[in-house]
């Protein structure tokens, strides 16, 4: 019974393959040892790896057991041993996740050395109750209330190598059997009774006392996670084409979502796809939750100025120039490729024929006219945004470039002579907030702004009918040759 089960598991579900090398994690408990002889009976070539993480006094016993019952079966063994309270200490964990992020990273750097098919692990089907009813006590979602996945790969250990389980559809009961059948006595941890252990206390009491209502609580909820989990796998798939819509670009500090495309998504999609971006920045983070998406959610639905949203394990979130920007903390928001001042500039001379150099390869150009276009007041309304005329003797020279400084207010062409502040003008034309103060603005001699470099002229430099001579400012953009 119990190697029918594995046999069909392994192949079939898990897509093992006898003929490659396969790591398998023995802690010298009955599931793995279980596990390590089952897959051996069935002629895979394993590879028995267990990592001692010094939590207990008998913890070199138990790595001495593993050994001898790998050698016993002719199996190659591998070994190492890991303080993991001083893990958790120096990382700031629990006990359980700092001896959870240790043994993975030991067994997929196993893997990686006898170049594995997969890493396996023990995890059997009174685990996966106990995972799932963890979970919904915690209030997960669907992806929680699923369980654990037969076959998964896990960037944050290997891009490629996957994690499997192939005892999942097994119950501690028929593995018991199994061991009595060939003869095994495993090693007993006797931290699984010390119900001070969430896990534990679900396991001894809360798990009992369901079973007073069910007996069959167990059996029913295994099967509703292996339901679920196929409903999640199909979202999944609808999650990852939303993803391809909607995705503009990522990096390892950054994601940058279409705000349009994403809107339009429902609700279900919009929370997967967030939570993607998440993980895709902190692949660490085992969950993200339910109170950071909704209010990521809600603030991407009315998004504020130049604001900004704390979400979760230092990442910000923004909306920007119709894209949802997601980064770490440390990142810079995008700048879209603009014309802006380089960090640290905040003046710099502006001569006629010189160009000043700003980010991206663009420059801003000053040349006199002399005498003005016929019919300067026309043409000057059709220039385009990268551009402008001004009346060059009503301007007070020299020239200069530099950046807003808190208080600056000006004349913007439009407004009837009228100042407004500059912060106000910036929040008008949708500027966000942190290109706000490396914003070029071209300055005369008496600190007037006449210009936003690419958005608006001044009012009190326009071009009129009794202009003369022309100041024509420009942004142009030097293509780097291949």
């Amino acid at each position: 019974m119990f190697l029918d089960t594995l046999a069909q598991t392994a192949a079939g579900v898990c897509g093992l393959e006898k003929n490659i090398p396969l790591v398998v994690g023995v802690s010298g408990g009955a599931d793995s040892l279980a596990l390590m002889h089952g897959l051996h009976a069935l002629g895979y070539r394993l590879v028995v790896a267990h990592l001692d993480h010094g939590l207990r006094p008998e913890s070199a016993e138990d790595a001495t057991f593993v050994q001898r019952a790998a050698t016993n079966l002719g199996l190659p063994f591998v070994g190492g041993r890991i303080e993991v309270a001083d893990v958790a200490e120096a990382e700031g964990l629990s006990l359980e996740e700092a001896a959870r992020q240790v043994r993975y990273h030991f067994l997929f750097g196993q893997a990686r050395k006898v170049g594995a098919q997969a890493v396996a692990v023990a995890h059997q089907a009174d685990d996966q109750v106990e995972t799932v009813l963890m979970h919904f006590l915690r209030g997960a979602a669907l992806p929680g209330l699923s369980g654990m996945a037969y076959r998964s790969v896990l960037p944050i250990w290997d891009e490629t190598i996957p994690l499997v389980r192939p005892l999942l559809s097994v119950w501690r009961t028929d593995i018991s059997a199994y061991l009595v059948e060939v003869d095994l006595q495993p090693r007993e941890d006797r931290t699984n009774k010390d119900t001070t252990y969430f896990r534990n206390r679900l396991r001894h009491e809360l798990i009992p006392d369901l079973e007073a209502y069910n007996p069959r609580f167990k059996v029913v909820l295994w099967r509703m996670a292996d339901v679920l989990r196929e409903e999640d796998e199909f979202l999944k798939q609808l999650a990852n084409r939303a993803w391809m819509d909607c995705s503009r670009s990522q990096t390892g500090e950054r994601v940058r979502l279409d705000a349009a495309v994403f809107t339009e998504l429902g609700l279900a999609l919009q929370r997967r796809v967030l939570r993607r971006a998440v993980g895709l920045l902190r692949p660490d983070l085992r969950d993200v939750g339910f109170k950071a998406i909704e209010r990521a959610l809600a603030f991407i639905a009315d998004p504020k100025p130049g604001g900004e949203l704390d979400l979760a394990a230092r990442l910000s979130l923004a909306v920007i120039n119709g894209e949802i920007v997601i980064k770490t903390r440390a990142a810079e928001w995008p700048d879209f490729k603009q014309p802006l001042l380089h960090s640290g500039e905040t003046e710099i001379p502006l001569e006629l024929g010189k160009p000043v150099l700003l980010r991206h390869g663009w420059q801003l150009l000053a040349r006199l006219m002399n005498p003005a276009p016929a019919d300067a007041v026309g043409k000057a309304t059709e220039l385009p945004a990268r551009e402008t005329w001004l009346d060059a003797d009503r301007v007070r020279w020299p020239l200069t470039v530099r950046s807003w400084r808190a208080g600056d207010r000006w004349q913007p062409l439009g407004l009837d002579g009228h100042k407004q502040k500059l912060s106000d003008f910036f929040i008008n034309e949708k500027i966000p907030q942190h290109l706000r103060a490396v914003w070029p603005l071209v300055c005369d001699a008496e600190g007037r702004v006449l210009w936003v470099a690419g958005l608006r002229p001044a009012e009190d430099v326009r071009v009129t009918g009794e202009t003369i001579r022309l100041l024509h400012l420009r942004l142009v953009r030097k293509i780097a040759s291949a």
